[in-house]
């Protein structure tokens, strides 16, 4: 059992039980509250400190203070004094030396400490079952010393006597000696400097050995013994209180047979009896004392020989070449690595040395009163090797490099060493060598191998000073294997290693460790096995790991492979040897990766990322490729023990917000490690989330905790147990009881913060209804909503905050790997409608307050339409006030949310002074938050529903955007507008954000909009064109003074066009054209402008405009290909519709002119009054016969509304024109010489091929059905504008071929059918049809139903005399095309099949005839021309 450094006081085997002994074994502490629903609450341990090691109880006993919450993170430096008073009485003795400590000086020393260093800070590392804890730290010289030294060429060498409480550091030219212990705490200012033996020019850079000796009988002071590469010895017995200080010293010679030899190793193995091994492997004994007891250097060489130390004939064989004195490594190459001191053995007064090459082993036993004597001398790495082959059942070659050796109290021998073969190549794997003799004499056999979980990458050296070392404190079983930058801890049991911890460092690595353990050991050893070190940076660290905790836990589980490290004995183990590229054979101890990554993070979160001077290093490694899933079961096992307080590295505490922060800082810490680690790839997003959630809710507990502190501190009525009750309920619809709901909750169930809010949202509305019922009720019910509105702003806003402040660690912002599917705890659906039932509420709340107290606030909020509030029923609020571009009632008022005045912070802090104003206000403040907090909630769970494909995310998406426009308007007639403002441009509601330019500060809307448009670009500038074309503000939408608004309008005109290519866009989109100097596209929206005109005057314009723009096109690019000459050719097709409209209109008038009684106005002057009723009226009739009108009633009305349409100037369709063209049959020529009148006759006597010529010239812009139906109602009515009964009487008999061609001449289908073929030059046969195809039967559907019948009740006036054509009426209008489908049925039967065909002939001779005429006459002419320039040429 060990205890931490900084509580206990040193003891050197005191015979009293350590301080962690008394307190006890391990027991339960306060017994923890019973756990909440599975699907609720998460489960937690039963006993919170079942699982703390005892040697731990010092820790919690200091935490765990009662009513001391001032000085939670440091120690009492009162109780700490009175402890050091009373242990330092003590009388404690060394069992090793056999002497009383010296209390009175240790009371001495103790009483002038200053206040021990926290426990904290002083704990690097502590596991179940070992622990790294900072004894001291470099005192300020030596910490000048090590500054001032370049490790890469100096080499530095460094140790600690635990014994004594010293430490040193050595340089080629001196040594720094200091006591480090607390007992000595008094003189760590005092650094004393020893000179070492003067170098020469081959060892200006090579570090004398150093040796500590425990001062006999001085517990405070310190031998030396320093030892030169070239053997010189210097010797101080006393370094603290020797009478003549640090320059007294004794001075040896080594006298080195070789003199290219040096000395590499020294070890102390008997209480003043060292031995010095040099690199060729001699071997001298130091004696610090003589037989007297007197200090006195006396040196000797080892020899192999037996017999007298100085004997003459031991002096004669040397001298005649005798090898008494051979070295050790005989072979060439071959060095000493280690040696080691043993047990005693028979001989009296005599221990075991132990010398250890890089090929053999040797040993020796020494002794103080006899000759030294030469054992044995073996090949050790054949035995490993043959060993290793052995163990791990390989048939090739082990190559074997041994590294330090270190003798156990037991007598065995144990030999750290590295094992390749050519598969592994130069990737080593370390292994521990159990050796064991049956008698001295005799050559041990290796009885136990087993491999290390350390590897490092590279080839470890096998001399110098990062040549590994292995140290077993007291003679095991606990041993250290140190290396230059970790140290591996094992613990044996029997021939296997039954326990095995790396504790790896920084950059600073180890300078050195304690001593060897001195001889004898005692007699019985402790529970602790203990390593001292020096580290660069760090100053003076001890390592321990508890044996007697290991070796119980192995007892109970000797067959089976223990999660927290078991063992493979090398008897029942069968090991093989793995693949090039991993790891030599199977670990001793075992653990599964979860565990031994959670270990390592456990470590690093609690000890090593929140103290900057931990020199240990945790860093982890993943060879996974990808996610690795052991690393993140352990992340989250580590972060969510924190998050429940079942981890028994955090000590419960009575101030629950430090407990909280304390919290909080581990859980960051986990990802902090994760990410410093390079390992951020290894885990999934999902993972990290999980981790950020867990974080984020210590956070919001972190706030919440805060927030009922200050409302206990306000002590404001029932109000302020709000969150108290509710937790209370909450944990009791849970089935938890406990007597502080409260603080049981923050200790043990935040992990359930989120279950909160939805708890909260089931049950806050029915709460207020409740209080509702009288005046006090209400009251209470308004601040209740109050306090729920700062519960949920302090659980989320910390949450977002700590979020977004981290999301880099995390690696969760919008530059993560993939997006998340899983469901954080903010963006729960219940959060999301909780959020949005706050916000009507406070709004509402704010409705309520202000109409009693505050006139001002209420009449902004009664004139302010929200989006989604508007009545259409109510004038007053049929449209909101922020669909005008300039509100009169929000502009002038100023934004509240400034800096208040001294008056405003007066009411802030005084409650009572008027606390209806103080709530309205408060609560107004609360509406920015809740809005913030609802709009992200909404767009992470958008998020959420997107990536995981669920149907209802199109459905929230369209609430969301609802509610967003709303509270974020909602804020204006609150005095918010500044809070408005960065709403509307946080999220992105563009909108709203115009609007409010426009709707708070007209007077600098081009400035903000200028800026916004720089933000956000050509997004803010769609919806800013949108908001004009909304109010038809044409001359600010076209108003544009920037290159990238030009063409970012140009672009929307264009899109808002192909979106309805017949809406306003068509007609003010060609201005901006022309302003762009784009003249195509101006001519495109010209013609289509003119084209959708409804009146034929602005159609002439348009199409007039159109042309012109179209004429700049070509000549600028000269182009006329066949596509310029169609559009061309379309323009002119519909200027002449215009013509065409016109000219019958006045037609018409001067019809109605020449025939009534009275002029009616021109065309452009009408007005639709009764007078143009009247014309229009007369115009039908006087165009038509009474057998029409009688015959055709339903197509008479539709003329008429034809003629009205004309007649006020309203463009016609196609269809529509052709009706008007060929229904009248009673269409008579302007009598006179006019030119007008004559442009009259031509288009009453054309009228028929007129339409078809247009309808040619349209058909690209008419479906086939009323291409085909205009045509056939076309050639019908030609058919029918003859009396085909009445010819066939006169030319149906026997009559002459001249008559009947001059009858057939005079028929208007010779007429139409003329100028068809010859003067349009119609093809035929496309736009002809036979008497026989011309039925309407196959139209009659489309003619009435279609196309007549809904037609013109947008055309007729309310107070007009004629009736809209109807579904009702669609039969009569049937009716008369079945009635002109009879008459064309009599004149078929009248052979008007053969007439056309006859009069289709005529008219194409005659054609040719013409044609021929045409071509005669030109080839006269031609030769003509020609025989006139052969006389000329003649002549």
């Amino acid at each position: 059992m060990f205890t931490s450094p900084s509580v206990r006081v040193r003891r050197r085997q005191a015979t009293k039980p350590t301080r962690a002994e008394a307190l006890g074994s391990e027991s339960p502490t306060d017994q923890a509250a019973d756990s909440l629903a599975a699907q609720t609450l998460p489960r937690k341990k039963q006993v919170t400190e079942a699982k703390r090691p005892v040697w731990l109880a010092p820790f919690a006993q200091q935490a765990l203070q009662p009513n001391d919450t001032s000085n939670e993170h440091t120690t009492n430096s009162a109780s700490q004094a009175a402890l050091s008073e009373s242990e330092a009485g003590l009388s404690a003795v060394d069992a090793s030396k056999g002497f009383a400590s010296n209390a009175s000086k240790v009371d001495f020393l103790r009483a002038s400490d200053p206040e021990p260093q926290p426990e904290a800070d002083r704990v690097l590392l502590r596991g179940d079952k070992h622990a790294v804890f900072s004894i001291a730290s470099f005192p300020e010289a030596v910490g000048r010393q090590l500054g001032s030294v370049d490790f890469g060429s100096v080499p530095i060498r460094s140790g600690v006597n635990s014994a004594g409480g010293f430490a040193f550091v050595a340089t080629p030219t001196s040594c720094l000696v200091w006591p480090y212990d607390s007992a000595s705490s008094a003189m760590t200012s005092r650094v004393y400097r020893l000179a070492m033996p003067d170098p020469d020019d081959t060892t200006v850079f090579e570090t004398p050995l150093v040796a500590l000796v425990s001062a006999e009988n001085v517990q405070s002071d310190v031998g030396v013994l320093a030892c030169s590469p070239t053997g010189q010895l210097r010797y101080w017995d006393r370094v603290a209180f020797g009478l003549g200080g640090t320059d007294r010293f004794y001075t040896a010679n080594l006298d080195m047979p070789d003199a290219s030899d040096r000395c590499e190793r020294i070890i102390e193995v008997f209480s003043g009896l060292f031995v010095v091994a040099t690199a060729k492997g001699y071997l001298f004994q130091v004696l610090l004392q003589d037989s007297q007891g007197a200090t006195e250097l006396n040196v000797h060489c080892l020899s192999k020989g037996a017999g007298s130390r100085t004997g003459m004939l031991s002096r004669m064989s040397s001298l005649l070449g005798g090898s008494q004195f051979a070295p050790v490594a005989t072979d060439a190459g071959d060095v000493v690595v280690g040696i080691a001191g043993g047990e005693r053995t028979e001989i009296r007064h005599s221990r075991e040395l132990f010398v250890l090459t890089r090929q053999r082993l040797a040993k020796w036993v020494v002794s103080q009163s006899q000759p030294e004597k030469f054992m044995f001398s073996m090949d050790i790495v054949q035995t490993l090797s043959a060993a290793a082959a052995q163990r791990f059942d390989v048939d090739v070659d082990v190559e074997v490099d041994v590294y330090d050796i270190a003798a156990m109290r037991s007598g065995d021998i144990c030999i750290l060493a590295g094992l390749y073969t050519p598969q592994t190549g130069k990737r080593v794997q370390l292994v521990v060598g159990m050796l064991r003799g049956n008698r001295v004499s005799v050559e041990p056999e290796v009885v136990g191998l087993w491999p290390l979980k350390y590897a490092p990458d590279f080839r470890l050296c096998q001399t110098g000073h990062s040549q590994p070392q292995l140290v077993l404190p007291e003679g095991g079983p606990g041993m250290f294997a140190v290396f230059p930058k970790a140290i591996v801890g094992v613990v044996v049991s029997g021939t296997s290693a039954v326990f095995e911890e790396v504790v790896s460092f920084r950059d600073e690595g180890i300078l050195g460790t304690s001593s060897a353990p001195q001889f004898p050991y005692a007699s019985q050893s402790t529970s602790e096995s203990s390593l001292f070190l020096t580290c660069a940076g760090a100053g003076v660290l001890q390592v321990c790991i508890d044996k007697d905790k290991v070796l119980a836990s192995c007892a109970h589980s000797a067959n089976a492979e223990d999660q927290d490290g078991e063992f493979i004995s090398i008897e029942t183990s069968a090991a093989s040897w793995p693949g090039s590229g991993t790891r030599v054979g199977k670990a001793s101890v075992t653990s599964s990766p979860e565990r031994e990554y959670q270990t390592q993070i456990e470590q690093a979160v609690f000890f090593g990322l929140d103290n900057a001077h931990n020199p240990l290093s945790f860093a982890i490694t993943s060879h996974v490729t990808g996610v690795d899933s052991a690393l993140e079961t352990a992340v989250l096992r580590v972060s969510q023990s924190i998050l429940d307080n079942t981890s028994h590295f955090i000590v419960d505490r009575l101030d629950i917000g430090a407990h909280l922060n304390e919290r909080l800082r581990h859980a960051r810490a986990v990802m902090q490690f994760i990410s410093e680690g390079a390992l951020t790839p290894k885990l999934s997003h999902e993972t990290r989330a999980h981790l950020c959630a867990h974080a984020e809710k210590l956070a919001a507990a972190v706030a919440l905790w805060e927030y009922q502190n200050s409302v206990w501190a306000q002590k404001n009525g029932a109000a302020s147990q709000l969150l108290a009750n509710l937790i209370a309920s909450f944990l009791e619809s849970a089935g938890l009881q406990t007597s502080d709901p409260l603080r049981t909750f923050f200790r043990q169930h935040v992990a359930a913060i989120g279950d909160v809010l939805v708890f909260m949202s089931r049950n806050l509305a029915a709460l207020r209804r409740a209080l509702d019922d009288n005046e006090s009720g209400r009251r209470d019910s308004q601040l209740i909503s109050y306090e729920a509105n700062r519960i949920i702003i302090s659980i989320l806003q910390p949450a977002f905050m700590f979020r977004f402040q981290n999301a880099a660690l995390y690696a969760i912002g919008d530059l993560s790997d993939s997006p998340s599917t899983c469901e954080r705890w903010t963006e729960h659906s219940a959060v999301v409608d909780l959020l949005m039932q706050r916000l009507e509420a406070s709004y509402s709340l704010c409705r309520e307050i202000s109409g009693q107290h505050c006139a001002s606030i209420y009449e902004r909020i009664s004139k302010s339409v929200l989006p989604n509030d508007e009545d259409p029923s109510d004038l007053n609020r049929s449209l909101s006030i922020f669909d005008d571009a300039i509100s009169i009632s929000h502009a002038s008022l100023p934004d509240a949310t400034e800096a208040p005045s001294s008056e405003e912070a007066k009411m802030r802090l005084k409650l009572d002074a008027s606390p209806s104003l103080t709530l309205l206000r408060e609560t107004i403040d609360q509406m920015g938050p809740l809005a913030n907090l609802f709009f992200r909630a909404s767009v992470d769970r958008i998020s959420l529903l997107e990536n995981t494909g669920l149907s209802e995310a199109h459905a929230l998406v369209c609430r969301y955007e609802a509610a967003r426009s709303r509270y974020i308007m909602c804020l204006v007639p609150l005095a918010r507008a500044s809070v408005a403002f960065r709403l509307a441009v946080e999220y992105r509601d563009l909108a709203s954000l115009v609007m409010l330019v426009f709707a708070t500060d007209s007077e600098n809307a081009a400035m903000h909009l200028r800026a916004y448009t720089e933000r956000f670009g050509r997004d803010f500038a769609d919806v800013l064109f949108a908001y004009y074309e909304k109010r038809q503000a044409w001359a600010s939408l076209l108003y544009t003074q920037d290159a990238d608004f030009d063409s970012w309008l140009k672009r929307y005109v264009d899109s808002r066009m192909v979106e309805n290519p017949h809406g306003p866009m068509a007609q003010i989109g060609w201005i901006h054209d022309v302003k762009m100097n784009d003249f195509g596209a101006a001519a495109a929206k010209l013609a289509r402008a003119g084209r959708d005109s409804l009146e034929v005057d602005q159609a002439r314009t348009m199409l007039s405009l159109s042309k012109l723009a179209f004429i700049a096109v070509e000549a600028e690019n000269a182009v006329n290909d066949d596509t310029t000459q169609e559009a061309h050719s379309r323009l002119e097709d519909a200027l002449e519709m215009c013509q065409i409209q016109e000219s019958l209109s006045r037609y018409f008038t001067v019809i109605v002119r020449n025939n009534r009684d009275y002029a009616p106005e021109l065309v452009w002057k009408r007005r639709d009054d009764v007078s143009d009723k009247k014309a229009v009226l007369d115009a039908a009739m006087l165009t038509t016969t009474s057998n029409c009108r009688h015959d055709f009633p339903a197509l008479y009305t539709v003329f008429n509304e034809l003629l009205r349409c004309i007649w006020n100037g309203r463009m016609l369709s196609v269809e529509d024109l052709v009706d008007v063209l060929t229904f009248p049959d009673n269409m008579s020529c302007i009598e006179g010489s006019s030119d007008d009148a004559e442009q009259y006759n031509v288009l009453v006597r054309e009228r028929y091929s007129l339409a078809v010529d247009i309808l040619s010239r349209a058909s690209m812009n008419l479906s086939e059905q009323t291409r085909e139906a205009t045509l056939r109602t076309i050639w019908r009515r030609v058919f029918l504008s003859d009396d085909w009964p009445e010819i066939h009487q006169r030319i149906g008999g026997n009559v002459p071929d001249s008559e009947l061609r001059q009858e057939l001449e005079c028929t208007r289908l010779y007429n139409v059918l003329q100028s068809c073929l010859a003067t349009r030059e119609l093809a035929h046969p496309d736009w002809y049809l036979l008497p026989i195809d011309s039925f309407a039967t196959s139209d009659l559907d489309y003619l009435a139903s279609t196309r007549l019948a809904p037609r013109f009740s947008s055309d007729v006036t309310p107070d007009s005399e004629w009736k809209p054509l109807s579904a009702t009426t669609s039969p009569a209008v049937q009716k008369d095309y079945s009635a002109e489908d009879n008459y064309l049925r009599t004149a078929i039967k009248c052979n008007l099949g053969s007439y056309y065909s006859e009069i289709l002939r005529m008219v194409t001779d005659q054609i040719a005839h013409t044609t021929r005429s045409v071509h005669n006459s030109s080839d006269m002419d031609a030769q003509a021309s020609t025989e006139t320039d052969s006389m000329m040429e003649f002549d």
